[in-house]
């Protein structure tokens, strides 16, 4: 082989292993080691002019560390809600595992269609299918049993699209959002439409918000002899509306900054955004087929309409265009979080 030869194999060679770490190794475009991932953009300079006005003292804008309180979705703004909810996909592992207890569910649906891999039927059911899977899956354990439950799934589960752990998908520019709130003394929450009881045993190792920080949908307990139990009686949907009565009636505060990415977060929004003195609202807007999903109005999960998108205008929201603000979505394996 000549020398011309193999220096054009060794170009290519380079050229296939830069085409193939673009979507994770991408340079953002602004000076600075503040939000290092996010691109020069109304957005990020939104959040650093925010953080800046509330944390300074002496400023009118200024907040004390008390009541700088920020809440963040889960699904969709922190980690990924495609190609389904990740919670669905535990609830119906653990349909699968507790199967040969109950022998009925072979023709019983919602538990039939689990069974039998039928997503479709499912999910053409929608809620009255998803909710009694979801109470099903967690009724009979204690919470100590459940968390370990919901630890050992997500240590082995992968996402069969990137073959990595769920876990190991969290969005590391909203990572170091977090981050960077927390070093200027906010207190941060997580409030979500999942189950708070499925993000509690791991918010604290991968996001570094612990599990009384978050607020989520929430089934029963019952109590006996010093133990309580989960039920499968649903106590709230933390969706929509739920979210800001939550957030008032279990935090007792409103936020000053509110992140989230579909209409089950527009009244979180709203009512953060609709006070005296300064606020800020958020929106991540999922525009990156590439690097992770591009979906909007007509998604069942994280639907983003043209309303909500002119709800985000009316009230000044910042809306994070995901393939243009971020230039890299997912944590390299240095970045990584364990459970």
């Amino acid at each position: 082989m000549t020398r011309k030869k193999r220096v054009a194999i060794w170009v290519g060679i380079a050229t296939l292993l830069a085409a193939s770490t673009s979507a994770y190794s991408a340079t953002c475009s602004h000076d600075g080691d503040v939000l290092p991932l996010w691109n020069s953009s109304a957005s990020r300079s939104a959040i650093t002019q925010f953080v800046n006005e509330v944390t300074t003292v002496g400023n009118p804008d200024y907040v004390k560390p008390s009541a700088r309180i920020a809440v963040l979705d889960n699904d969709g703004t922190l980690w990924p809600e495609k190609p389904t909810y990740t919670q669905f996909l535990f609830a119906f592992s653990q349909i699968k595992h507790e199967s040969a207890q109950h022998p009925e569910w072979k023709t019983e649906t919602p538990y039939k269609w689990v069974l039998d891999n039928n997503t479709k039927a499912i999910f053409a059911k929608g809620w009255g299918a998803l909710l009694p899977i979801l109470a099903t899956s967690q009724a009979g354990l204690t919470p100590k049993q459940y968390n370990k439950d919901v630890l050992n799934w997500l240590s082995t589960a992968q996402s069969p699209r990137f073959k990595r752990s769920y876990t190991d998908l969290v969005y590391q520019p909203m990572i170091e959002l977090i981050d960077y709130l927390h070093a200027h003394k906010f207190k941060v929450f997580i409030v979500t439409g999942a189950g708070g009881a499925f993000v509690k045993p791991w918010s604290e190792a991968i996001y570094h918000i612990p599990a009384e920080n978050v607020i989520g949908t929430a089934f029963g307990y019952t109590y006996k002899d010093g133990t309580l139990i989960k039920n499968n009686k649903l106590v709230y949907i933390d969706d929509g509306p739920q979210k800001a009565i939550n957030i008032a009636t279990i935090i007792g505060k409103r936020p000053i900054l509110a992140v989230g990415n579909s209409t089950g977060d527009q009244a979180m929004l709203s009512w953060t955004t609709s006070q005296k003195g300064a606020s800020l609202g958020m929106l991540i807007h999922h525009t990156d087929a590439e690097r992770e999903w591009q979906y909007g109005a007509d998604s069942f999960e994280g639907k983003f309409t043209p309303a909500l998108m002119q709800a985000a205008k009316q009230h000044q929201w910042q809306v994070v265009d995901m393939k243009k603000d971020w230039c890299r979505i997912f944590p390299t394996k240095a970045e990584r979080r364990s459970l």
